[in-house]
């Protein structure tokens, strides 16, 4: 179930100024979850008890409640062509996952991030530029390691950490129907990098380098 609230002010041409507030409440909410199974029938020889197992499969979540506001701003300079653009998200639960937290249940929604992006540019008489500075926190991939599964704590988490990254494209219209261009991307040469549950416990590390693109556009 999802209510939002918008508003939106176009203050000149091609340039406004929106924001956004929204809740969502998510039930049913399909995740990862990790029981001890207890087979009485099943000796365990060290222990002479009933053998103990760790249980790990997909199970509905507890209801869980999201909410935040999204703000954007598009500003062009007169008839220059120069403009800029950006926008923010702020978005919060109230199942916020805690890392001190044992419990082999333990629950909060995947992928919540806060945000932010900046992009300057020219665009006019057919030729175009931008520069993007994108902005995301860390945030909650998702439950299971490759080699943590199962154990006593549950499935343990994965984090991909928060990043900067800056962008770049340009492009000319040589024809109505001919149009090159040129893309870099990563121009900082950031790694892709995830942790579990602290800052501290390094997972992956990939280094992807920059990377450039050219070509063609035609279009009939």
């Amino acid at each position: 179930d999802n209510v939002d609230v918008s508003a939106e002010w176009y203050y000149a041409a091609n340039s406004y100024l929106s924001a956004d507030v929204f809740f969502k409440n998510i039930n049913n909410f399909v995740v990862t979850g990790t029981s001890t199974l207890i087979l009485d029938n099943v000796i365990d020889p060290w222990t002479s008890k009933g053998a103990v197992f760790t249980l790990t499969q997909p199970r509905n979540g507890p209801t869980a409640d999201v909410y935040g506001i999204e703000l954007a701003w598009q500003h062009m300079i007169g008839d220059t062509g120069l403009g800029y653009a950006m926008n923010g998200t702020i978005v919060q639960s109230d199942t916020p996952y805690n890392p001190k937290n044992l419990n082999t249940n333990a629950f909060a929604i995947t992928g919540l991030a806060d945000s932010a992006n900046f992009v300057a540019f020219y665009d006019k008489n057919g030729f175009e530029i931008r520069f993007a500075a994108n902005w995301r926190d860390t945030y909650l991939d998702h439950f299971g390691q490759g080699q943590a599964s199962g154990t006593q704590f549950g499935s343990e988490p994965v984090f991909v950490n928060g990043v900067w990254t800056l962008d770049a494209s340009t492009s000319y219209d040589i024809t109505e129907n001919i149009n090159a261009y040129f893309e870099a991307s990563n121009l900082m040469n950031v790694a892709y990098s995830t942790r579990g549950r602290f800052s501290d416990q390094v997972l992956d590390v990939v280094g992807t380098g920059r990377s450039f693109t050219a070509g063609v556009h035609f279009r009939l």
